[in-house]
């Protein structure tokens, strides 16, 4: 059956490719407070109900008791942000395999800085281009294919095997990703956003988050504001230097470049073009292994020796403001049994040796805690580093690994369904 499904999905290359150029022409950008998700929901729904799947269209608020979850996080606006739950049912009624990939974008950022329509879902070269292209629109195109030519050649599933499309990924979201593995609990579950065709056995714990203060008099210049940037950078330091050292003392992080960027800042900030001169704001991203509870704990250390230094100056801290939820650390035995199937069902189907490592924030720590503790992530986008990546203008997959990925997922569905 694996010679059949990769002789097939060879010969029919040019459906996925479309299929793929039509999600990307969906404009599906999630803004953190809101999404445009609803319409690429909508789509992918209508795709699955054609193929014969149970299918339903559902906002994450729609679970029972979900503002009441402990990892709940308020301000994302989920009324019209809605996943898509699909389950093809197998010879037992009994959920089984769980394949997840989301809908939402990253914002598309200034056109002009695209070669070409963002929205163009372009078909050149070897190469699928526009926003979701490798983020995450690929992984939808990939299951919704897979499962088409598997029916088509009589597979019939001993389990169920449920796909989630989902909401609210993008910028620290979660919500759909929580609300899919609370809807459908399965033991193994595949999340489908990654990148380079890695599997992601271990999810950082961590977030982004922002670091206020204030001038204590009103100033007509940030000078004063600036000179603070020195001792709020100096205190962090030290918590970036504990994060490093922590992901040096684990075995799934020693060794590679995570403890190295184990904390990245992304905006230092005194003023704003003119106003707020008395306003400074130091925003950074970190990874951790320990807890929240550990983590809040150093903040507020933190933040009373900043203080301690700023008060002689004439400022005032206003302390830390998370702007993502917290990442927890959670990870899978890199040689456990589905993981091995997939590394067997790559090499078996393209030849390929898949990589298994780490990964950095996402929704992957959301699946593990509360999903499954089998869970881990495989996907074929691309880095967020490289020209043309993920959140990247001209934003592409490779038609390439595109079709290798496919046939990857259809002989571990083969092997773990048939």
């Amino acid at each position: 059956m694996i010679g059949k499904i990769c002789k097939l999905i060879d010969e029919r290359q040019d459906e996925l490719f479309n299929l793929l150029s039509d999600l990307v022409k969906i404009n599906s950008e999630s803004f953190g407070e809101t999404g445009n998700e609803k319409e690429c929901a909508a789509y992918v729904h209508n795709l699955c109900c054609e193929l014969g799947l149970d299918s339903e269209l559902y906002s994450p608020l729609d679970i029972e008791n979900f503002k009441q979850h402990p990892d709940y996080m308020p301000g994302r606006n989920l009324e019209e942000r809605y996943n898509v739950s699909a389950v093809w049912k197998g010879e037992t009624d009994k959920d089984e395999l769980m394949l997840m990939a989301h809908t939402d974008t990253v914002e598309i950022g200034d056109p002009k800085n695209w070669e070409s329509d963002p929205l163009s879902g372009e078909i050149k070269d070897g190469k699928i281009f526009g926003r979701g292209a490798c983020d995450d629109k690929y992984a939808i195109a990939t299951a919704l294919f897979t499962i088409k030519l598997l029916k088509e050649l009589g597979f019939t599933p001993k389990k169920n095997l449920v796909f989630v499309a989902y909401s609210d990924e993008e910028l620290g979201g979660s919500h759909g990703a929580l609300a899919g593995v609370l809807k459908n609990p399965c033991d193994n579950i595949v999340s489908m956003d990654g990148r380079d065709g890695e599997i992601w056995h271990c999810a950082s714990g961590g977030g982004e988050t922002s670091y206020f203060f204030h001038t204590k008099n009103i100033v007509d210049s940030a000078k004063l504001t600036a000179s603070a940037f020195p001792v709020v950078m100096g205190e962090i330091e030290k918590f970036a230097a504990n994060r490093k050292a922590e992901l040096e003392a684990n075995r799934f992080y020693n060794g590679t470049i995570i403890p190295e960027t184990a904390l990245r800042y992304k905006e230092v900030r005194a003023g704003n073009n003119g106003t707020d001169m008395g306003v400074g704001e130091l925003k950074f991203a970190y990874y951790t292994d320990k807890t929240k509870e550990e983590i809040e704990a150093e903040f507020k250390a933190v933040e009373e020796e900043i203080n301690k230094k700023l008060d002689p100056m004439g400022l005032a801290g206003d302390g830390f403001k998370p702007y993502t939820r917290f990442f927890h650390y959670g990870f899978a035995e890199p040689n456990s049994e589905n993981i091995k199937l997939m590394v067997q069902a790559g090499k078996e189907s393209t030849g390929n040796d898949i990589k298994v490592c780490g990964s950095c924030l996402s929704d992957l720590s959301i699946i593990l805690k509360y999903g499954s503790k089998n869970a881990y992530g495989f996907g074929a986008g691309r880095d967020f580093s490289v020209e043309g990546g993920a959140h990247q203008p001209n934003e592409f997959i490779e038609c390439d690994r595109l079709v290798d990925y496919t046939k990857t997922i259809a002989a571990y569905i083969i092997k773990v369904l048939g």
